[in-house]
């Protein structure tokens, strides 16, 4: 309003910029772990994410990929990701609590004598524990369809005849049976194609 004799302030307020959030010095310690126990289970990427599916979590491979690199802490996922991330990793409470020092709730085992009834039950408020799978190292089946894309093409891509990439290339066949995953030569191949990224 400068017609009317008034001058305009000239002050200008900044608002501060927000803090970064602090960064959890374990999440680079618990990406390892994740990485190395899901490739020791012989899971890709989205082969884990799907096993994630079975314990009612929705993830992508992005986010897992950015949970093992310790970009997106682990320690800042819900509790209910926590869970069924341990649960597919294949380790009980404790074990988890003492490998990352991250909270998961106890698990009582239900005293009964009815086999039908036994299980595990949460601590009182707790949300639903996923079971817990003991790790078993199962053998490599190598399809025949397969076999001839490492034949064909390991000189090239020497990963192929690497035996743990090729446990996680056939993890579709493995462990969803034989109408689970690809099934011809172009199939297999383009399938490792497209999962190659994400074997290491």
């Amino acid at each position: 309003m400068t017609g009317m004799g008034i001058e305009p302030s000239r002050q200008v307020w900044f608002m501060p910029p927000a803090k970064a959030p602090e960064s959890d010095p374990r999440a680079q310690v618990h990406g390892t772990l994740i990485k190395e126990r899901r490739l020791d289970l012989g899971l890709n990427r989205p082969a884990f994410v799907a096993q994630m599916q079975k314990y009612g979590q929705e993830i992508t491979p992005d986010y897992l990929n950015k949970l093992e690199r310790g970009s997106a802490p682990l320690s800042r996922a819900s509790l209910e990701v926590r869970e069924a991330l341990r649960a597919v990793l294949g380790y009980n409470p404790e074990r988890w609590q003492e490998l990352t020092g991250l909270y998961s709730p106890s698990a009582v085992p239900v005293v009964s004598h009815d086999p039908a009834e036994q299980g595990l039950q949460t601590a009182p408020g707790a949300p639903p524990i996923a079971p817990v799978v003991a790790f078993r190292d199962t053998p490599v089946i190598i399809p025949k369809e397969l076999q001839q894309v490492i034949d064909e093409h390991g000189d090239r891509y020497p990963e192929l005849r690497d035996p743990i990439v090729q446990k996680i290339i056939a993890a579709p066949r493995n462990f969803g049976g034989p109408d689970n995953g690809p099934q011809t030569v172009e199939d297999w191949y383009e399938y490792f194609l497209l999962t190659r990224r994400y074997l290491r």
